[in-house]
């Protein structure tokens, strides 16, 4: 049987600035979620060059994930609430260590894939007030993931994030995680090569990557 994951959060950004820098790392609670092939509706970016695109539509983090910050940042547990890092849907479930790039899913009415994981940047910081947690986002590998919009649809509270198929079972989250902030950086060029080969690498890491290939055929 194909896992469930409740919605227990939905959230749209709109542009603003933390400390005179743009970002649209502070979101707002919504009922529902208008899911179309290049992005949400009304869901707005700061910086159009580092995010969005069709294969960063939507962002997912998860209540695992941000019980990891409170254990190691207690005194800051307030602050990580669900909307807080950025992310468009959130269950309590789920880690980067249960997902594969390609999953695909039902997501209310929509059908959407994950891409990749979240290349996260100093914005977390100026989120929290902090300049500790982005190391330690990083560290953890607790970065979230990114969708792609396979069938266009709707998605609301209460709604379900159903996995139905698993496409590229050898490509584990965490296994590319290891790969972009592990010791041995960018070093399995057949898994690398995997990755490239779905077509599902976003404009923050497909550079990278078509330039680790490109050296390794030299």
């Amino acid at each position: 049987m194909h896992p469930k994951y409740e919605i227990k959060g939905l959230f749209s950004s709109t542009p603003g600035e933390i400390k005179g820098t743009a970002t649209s790392i502070k979101m707002t609670p919504v009922n529902e979620l208008v899911i179309k092939e290049h992005g949400i509706t009304g869901n707005e970016m700061a910086n159009n060059k580092y995010h969005g695109g069709d294969m960063r539509v939507i962002h997912h983090y998860t209540g695992k994930n941000y019980e990891h910050l409170k254990q190691v940042f207690p005194e800051l547990a307030d602050k990580f609430v669900p909307g807080s890092i950025g992310e468009n849907i959130y269950t309590d479930e789920l880690t980067e260590n249960d997902l594969h790039i390609g999953d695909i899913f039902e997501l209310g009415t929509a059908k959407v894939q994950i891409t990749v994981p979240r290349k996260p940047c100093h914005k977390i910081n100026l989120a929290y007030d902090d300049n500790r947690i982005l190391k330690e986002v990083l560290n953890s590998r607790h970065v979230g993931w990114f969708y792609k919009v396979l069938e266009e649809g709707t998605v609301k509270l209460g709604d379900h994030l159903h996995q139905i198929d698993r496409p590229y079972p050898q490509l584990g989250i965490s296994d590319f995680l290891e790969q972009a902030f592990g010791k041995s950086r960018f070093s399995n060029i057949n898994f690398l090569q995997d990755c490239y080969d779905t077509g599902l690498m976003d404009k923050g890491w497909k550079p990278k990557i078509e330039d680790v290939l490109a050296h390794h055929k030299i």
